[in-house]
């Protein structure tokens, strides 16, 4: 028996066989009755036994053929399952995206893109893990996570393809008893005047905070740390002490007679939020068409 029979012979042997004779299986496959029948023999050669039994009234098959037969039937079947499966992926008919994203980012930024991608694509299954940028990156590399959105800069990595699309700016804010220093602004060395509240160390918007403190000399000491900017905005507006926030996700909070930007010299450099991938693993299309969403 030959081990290397082209799927196509075994096609056409279980048309001939469903179908009861050659031509019937020559115009079901839009081929010539010479074709089919040469294509049967071919098959019957490489298995080394005959597998019809042929008549004047059709074909049948030999015990042997049966069985083949049998399982060939159910074998196609699952190819066109998997073929099926394949194409309502390709087409967004199902699929799953697992994104990583802090909560900042979620709420200020993702939500409307997955509100968008949902409505266009209802059967699409949508898995968002909350984590920090860090956290986010190593659900990534480990497969966990399709895509992450995270803080930047981060460490450079040879793995990772990072695409930088929204620039963001950090600010200075503070309650109405701050009031005041959002008209005069402070400088950067005396911040440590004023009580903080700040991220936790493990946030990466911390520790750009830290990075750019420490190139002018300025060492934070926050008497209040926490993992939400939310929660820590909520404790600004009860002037609890200065916070920082990112400008773009808080327009309507601030210099609103409960928060209010001050400005501090040298200022905050920009920096982004980004979209990161594996370089060299594929991404499914469900997870592909919503990247495309933001490059």
């Amino acid at each position: 028996m030959d081990n290397d029979i082209p799927l196509d012979l075994y096609k056409i042997f279980c048309i001939v066989v469903r179908t009861g004779n050659m031509s019937s299986a020559a115009k079901e496959l839009f081929i010539s009755q010479p074709a089919v029948s040469m294509s049967i023999r071919q098959l019957e050669e490489r298995m080394g036994a005959p597998l019809l039994i042929r008549t004047t009234k059709g074909v049948h098959t030999t015990p042997e053929g049966g069985v083949l037969y049998e399982y060939l039937e159910q074998a196609l079947a699952l190819i066109k399952t998997a073929e099926n499966k394949y194409m309502e992926m390709v087409n967004l008919k199902t699929g799953e995206i697992k994104i990583g994203a802090s909560d900042t980012v979620i709420s200020n930024l993702l939500m409307p893109y997955l509100e968008e991608y949902n409505v266009n694509n209802p059967h699409i299954n949508i898995k968002v893990t909350n984590k920090t940028t860090y956290e986010s990156l190593k659900l990534l590399k480990s497969g966990i996570v399709d895509i992450c959105f995270v803080n930047l800069p981060i460490q450079k990595d040879s793995d990772l393809l990072v695409l930088p699309f929204k620039t963001i700016q950090d600010c200075l804010v503070g309650g109405s008893n701050y009031k005041e220093l959002a008209k005069t602004g402070i400088e950067l060395k005396s911040i440590d005047k004023y009580p903080l509240l700040l991220l936790e160390d493990l946030s990466n918007s911390r520790r750009f905070l830290n990075d750019f403190m420490q190139k002018n000399g300025v060492v934070l000491k926050p008497i209040i740390e926490l993992g939400s900017s939310d929660l820590l905005l909520e404790f600004a507006k009860i002037n609890l002490g200065l916070t920082f926030a990112i400008k773009e996700f808080t327009k309507g909070m601030i210099d609103n007679e409960q928060l209010f930007e001050i400005p501090v010299t040298p200022a905050i450099p920009k920096r982004s939020i980004g979209l990161v991938k594996l370089k060299n693993v594929a991404l499914s299309h469900a997870a592909k068409s919503f990247a495309d969403m933001f490059v």
